[in-house]
């Protein structure tokens, strides 16, 4: 088995499209259900067609996001006010 650059982004997407498909499916079908056997199946069903569709996302877009997550990082760390703040 050849070694690939991609293969631990692709475990990266795998593991944060389930966790994400999983909390947010449970989240709002529970809003919308309640906490019963119906809530149960259709977070069942939810993660099921969520994960695909998220880790999809997450192949396309995500080093492009993860780019610019880190520049507005980078320029709010230079921000003067942001020196200022207590919790740094």
């Amino acid at each position: 088995m050849r070694k690939s650059g991609r293969f631990p982004q692709l475990v990266a997407s795998f593991v944060m499209a389930g966790f994400m498909s999983t909390a947010l499916s449970g989240v709002f079908t529970f809003l919308a259900f309640g906490l019963n056997m119906a809530w149960v199946l259709n977070w069942a069903q939810s993660i099921l067609i969520a994960w695909p569709i998220a880790m999809s996302l997450d192949i396309l877009f995500g080093a492009r996001l993860r780019c610019i997550s880190a520049a507005i990082s980078k320029q709010i760390e230079r921000m003067p006010a942001f020196e200022k703040l207590p919790c740094s």
